[in-house]
């Protein structure tokens, strides 16, 4: 009897918890401050030079590389604060306006054409990439290499010939020579090509049967690539610097590279204008983060 309730309280006793830190949590431990370690590298590695263009923006001319040497508070903050950069670039300073300087038009430049791509990738390559994911017909992976391999070819091969046709199409000098180029890429097509393969053939099926077209079926398709698409024609450089010749026409990409003169480079200027070519692109993905992050998530499920 005695051994029964000796028996019960040793059952009714809380389990000591064992706290002792052995070499695997210790080892966990590391692990994760390493990693951690390694985020705030590379987040500094990116943040840096971004932080460095924007405080840059607000000094003056002569105060921009004056504090190199020796490193100090002095080198990263601002001593004069001043927004004259920015009046500069958009024109309304003295200065701005005897250079011509007009940047919000060239933000509008570029907003219009990326928009405009963006448009004719949504149309094009997402029919494209429908037409080769979910449509059997023969010949189709014979198809799909030419298309793939057209990845392969730089842009210094094709830019010549590219300029004459745009010549000859008589679109140089307008909207339309930094449009009509790229309203198909092959890299969109193949990946969203990728997209599509993940999404069942029966939901297709029970649209059709439920009296939807391929159309249908399509126009609620996610498609994740718009915003690296919108990035892609925002940072163009070298075709609208070949293709344009009316600086009224000209994207903020060579505006920026204009401030860069055969006697002097206008450093505060150059900042201040990639400061503002920065800002668009950074609110879009900020704004549609959680819908690019899904997008991609979906990507690499499987059906």
């Amino acid at each position: 009897m005695g051994t029964t309730s000796e028996t019960l309280v040793r059952e009714r006793r809380p389990l000591a918890i064992d706290r002792r830190v052995t070499p695997h949590l210790v080892m966990k431990g590391m692990g994760k401050l390493v990693e951690y370690l390694l985020y705030a590298i590379i987040s500094l590695v990116f943040l840096i030079p971004f932080v460095w263009m924007m405080l840059g923006s607000l000094r003056n001319e002569t105060e921009i590389f004056q504090y190199l040497y020796p490193f100090g508070w002095r080198t990263v903050v601002p001593v004069e604060w001043t927004l004259k950069n920015f009046l500069d670039i958009l024109g309304l300073s003295p200065e701005g306006k005897a250079f011509g300087l007009n940047f919000q038009r060239y933000l509008f430049n570029s907003a219009f054409v990326s928009f405009g791509v963006v448009c004719c990738s949504l149309i094009f390559n997402t029919l494209g990439a429908y037409f080769f994911a979910r449509l059997d017909f023969p010949r189709k992976d014979l198809l799909l290499i030419f298309v793939i391999a057209t990845m392969l070819v730089p842009f210094e091969a094709t830019m010549v010939p590219l300029y004459i046709v745009i010549r000859t199409l008589n679109l140089h000098d307008s909207y339309w020579a930094l449009i009509v180029p790229w309203y198909a890429s092959p890299f969109v097509i193949f990946s969203l090509m990728q997209f599509f393969k993940e999404i069942p053939k029966e939901l297709d099926e029970a649209a059709i049967i439920d009296g939807a077209s391929y159309l249908g079926v399509l126009r609620h398709v996610i498609v994740p690539n718009a915003l690296l698409e919108f990035q892609f024609i925002w940072n163009l450089f070298y075709w609208p610097l070949i293709a344009i010749g009316k600086k009224e026409l000209q994207v903020i990409q060579v505006a920026i590279q204009m401030q860069t003169t055969q006697t002097q480079i206008y450093w505060g200027r150059t900042f201040a204008g990639a400061v503002l070519a920065s800002l668009p692109v950074i609110i879009l993905f900020l704004a549609l983060q959680r819908f690019y992050i899904k997008g991609v998530v979906m990507t690499g499920l499987k059906g």
